[in-house]
């Protein structure tokens, strides 16, 4: 079976909590993900917490789109964001510089 974005980027900030409480204060921001191969998922930080939740949400404050293998490598830190924004990998609409604090978010649970 192959792995799953939405439940390795789960089981890392689950894991991560503790390590990312500084980074997710303040108000409620939410990143949605769509792309080829996984069903569209968002992520909601803000408040002192993280939320994944699987679906699409009405009003995001940004959107991710990326295929499921380059997301993958995002996830896993095998693949630079910027690079792959710059390079068209990924596709970003919305705020792009909350987009960067999800990033962050990544890194922090990935060395956790």
């Amino acid at each position: 079976m192959s792995e799953d974005p939405y439940e390795l980027l789960k089981s890392m900030t689950d894991k991560a909590l503790p390590k990312l409480t500084s980074k997710i204060g303040g108000p409620v921001k939410v990143f949605q993900f769509t792309g080829e191969g996984y069903e569209p998922f968002y992520v909601e930080v803000g408040g002192g917490s993280i939320k994944l939740t699987k679906g699409s949400h009405r009003s995001p404050t940004a959107t991710i789109q990326v295929n499921k293998d380059n997301l993958l490598k995002l996830i896993k830190g095998q693949l630079d964001a910027m690079q792959a924004y710059f390079s068209g990998i990924i596709k970003v609409t919305g705020n792009i510089m909350d987009a960067a604090t999800l990033i962050d978010i990544m890194n922090t649970a990935r060395s956790a």
